[in-house]
């Protein structure tokens, strides 16, 4: 039986992978293709229970694969965010040992930290000294995460003056 939906529902469940952007040549095509195989059946079982309930089934059922495949793309691209480093900040500071450096990027933050607010000076401090995550921040300081990213974005835009002085 499923068999059966999947051949006669896969141009639908093509449909919906390509209006997000997933082809065939995309790397993980497989993936998201057995992910919109499997949302077809949660979706086609849920419209048996109760056909009355639901919009015709072709337009119900691409409409649930495209938004779980918009799902998926988001929590992949979290999941990769997190994974980056978010603000040029730390690739700036010098990695070698030679002292001058050291000094330079010691004069630059303290340089920083003197234009920066209390809670930007929070944000650095927890997030690159601490190596908390944005939600983590958000969390220790009582505030929304949007709250945390306009203290980044306050940090960003300092830096980037003080960087240009230098």
């Amino acid at each position: 039986m499923e068999e059966h939906i999947f051949t006669t529902y896969h141009s639908l469940i093509l449909g919906a992978l390509k209006k997000c952007h997933i082809t065939p040549l995309h790397k993980d095509f497989d993936d998201y293709l057995q992910l919109a195989r499997i949302e077809l059946l949660l979706a086609y079982r849920l419209y048996e229970e109760n056909p009355d309930e639901h919009p015709p089934f072709r337009p119900f059922v691409y409409q649930k694969i495209y938004w779980s495949t918009l799902d998926a793309i988001r929590k992949e691209q979290r999941r990769f965010d997190k994974d980056n480093v978010e603000d040029s900040f730390v690739e700036s500071i010098p990695q070698d040992d030679d002292i001058s450096c050291c000094l330079t990027t010691t004069d630059f933050y303290y340089e920083l930290i003197k234009t920066l607010s209390t809670d930007e000076q929070h944000f650095l401090n927890d997030r690159f000294f601490e190596q908390l995550t944005i939600s983590q921040i958000a969390h220790k300081h009582n505030v929304a995460r949007q709250t945390v990213y306009r203290w980044r974005d306050g940090v960003r835009k300092k830096y980037q003056k003080i960087e240009k002085k230098v």
